[in-house]
């Protein structure tokens, strides 16, 4: 079997003409990964039907972090070429990817105390001892900002230095102990100066180098102490995790191997720490988002208004993504609308979830496709692209007469996901 090159495409510049033919294709930025020669073909069909067209694809090698290339497809045909990284905008001033182990950074404290800081930054943050293990990506920059220099407040070294990804952009942040953080951008580079213009067209130039001082030293100690009494509201993130994760719902009955019954006011005690304040807003979002499936599992009737109310309050995309993992496993028509109503309203954070599990009812389906992308087609077009893109992307087979009334440019669009008569 031959090998596969996978990547992922981190930014894409063409003409307005252009764009929806790479998009129909999936050829946008996002976390999808994509088959190397798949996306060269596409981009080889595009200039059969736009040889005027100047096409910038900027796409991450799947092997490593740091690799990325360029197509460019043009009149001339399609190039491709390496990336390298500056810390100076205007030349090619080099920077050596420091190695994986290096991100375990040394800590004066126990490096648990300090997890609470990574919500909403990431989830591969993991502490062992005194040892922390800072991510490679963030997704916003002033709480990256805030968590490095929390971090750099309580380094055992005088100095650590550390690639990281924020929102996108790749960053050499250098921790100083008790001093700080400074945060200098790395520039994609390549040595033609059009191309480069194109290639930053299409992945955004990164915001200049910044500092952030350490905060006080109260704050740099994470979260509040574990009361045993308390284990789902107290303690750091990961000691609340753990608690949820380890809880016990049921137990076993005094007789017969095979029969359980449910725990004592195991129900009323997950349920008070999904509403409690310690357990609110963005620090604690990943207690919240791993009590709704244990909650949902083990008590789905109880649970479904918990739900609804929740996506109704949560602010947070990993959660509402998990609120709609468990709505799409209920037979209700309120379930079926919030799916496929969702598909519309929410941003990219939690479309990415939702489009994963918005196939599991039929009903919810059969209403996305009527009431949704049929009328959708041609005004609501980014509407329509992203639902044809996930019937496509699941293999979602749809019955002709969920479109029957579709014009006949939708269904050529939809064409092999359509059942056959």
């Amino acid at each position: 079997m031959p090998h596969v090159d996978y990547v992922i495409i981190r930014g894409c510049q063409a003409p307005e003409e252009v764009q929806p033919t790479l998009q129909r294709h999936g050829i946008t930025a996002g976390p999808e990964l994509h088959e190397k020669e798949k996306v060269e073909q596409v981009l080889l069909d595009a200039l059969e039907e736009f040889p005027e067209a100047l096409i910038c694809v900027v796409f991450q090698d799947t092997s490593w972090e740091f690799e990325h290339g360029v197509f460019l497809a043009s009149d001339i045909g399609l190039d491709e070429v390496q990336v390298s990284w500056s810390l100076k905008e205007e030349e090619l001033a080099g920077f050596e990817v420091p190695e994986g182990e290096q991100a375990r950074v040394p800590l004066s404290v126990d490096a648990d105390s300090l997890l609470d800081l990574f919500d909403g930054a990431t989830e591969d943050a993991s502490a062992e001892e005194h040892l922390l293990r800072l991510p490679e990506r963030f997704f916003e920059r002033p709480k990256a900002r805030q968590v490095l220099a929390q971090v750099a407040a309580v380094l055992q070294p005088k100095q650590f230095q550390v690639l990281v990804d924020i929102a996108g952009h790749y960053f050499v942040a250098t921790l100083e102990r008790k001093k700080g953080v400074t945060l200098a951008p790395l520039y994609p580079w390549v040595e033609d100066g059009e191309v480069r213009k194109l290639m930053r067209s299409a992945v955004g130039t990164p915001a200049p180098g910044t500092f952030e001082p350490c905060p006080k030293k109260e704050r740099a100690r994470g979260g509040s102490k574990r009361d045993p009494q308390r284990p789902f509201t107290t303690g750091s993130l990961k000691a609340r995790m753990d608690s949820v994760q380890d809880a016990t719902v049921m137990s076993r009955a005094e007789y017969g191997h095979r029969t359980f019954v449910e725990t004592p006011e195991a129900f009323e005690q997950l349920e008070a720490a999904l509403r409690a304040p310690e357990n609110a807003g963005p620090g604690f979002a990943p207690v919240r988002s791993a009590l709704y499936p244990v909650l949902f599992k083990c008590w789905p009737e109880k649970t479904r208004p918990l739900l609804f109310s929740g996506l109704e309050a949560e602010q947070d995309d990993a959660v509402r993504g998990q609120l709609y993992a468990c709505l799409s496993k209920v037979e209700d028509p309120a379930a079926y609308h919030a799916l496929a109503r969702g598909m519309k309203v929410e941003p990219p954070g939690v479309l990415e979830r939702l489009s994963q599990v918005i196939w599991r009812q039929q009903a919810t389906v059969e209403l996305l496709v009527r009431e949704y992308l049929v009328p959708a087609w041609p005004e609501e077009r980014a509407l329509a692209d992203r639902l044809v893109k996930v019937l496509r992307d699941e293999y979602v087979e749809i019955p002709p007469a969920w479109v029957s009334e579709a014009p006949e440019e939708l269904l050529k669009v939809l064409g092999p996901v359509i059942a056959k008569a």
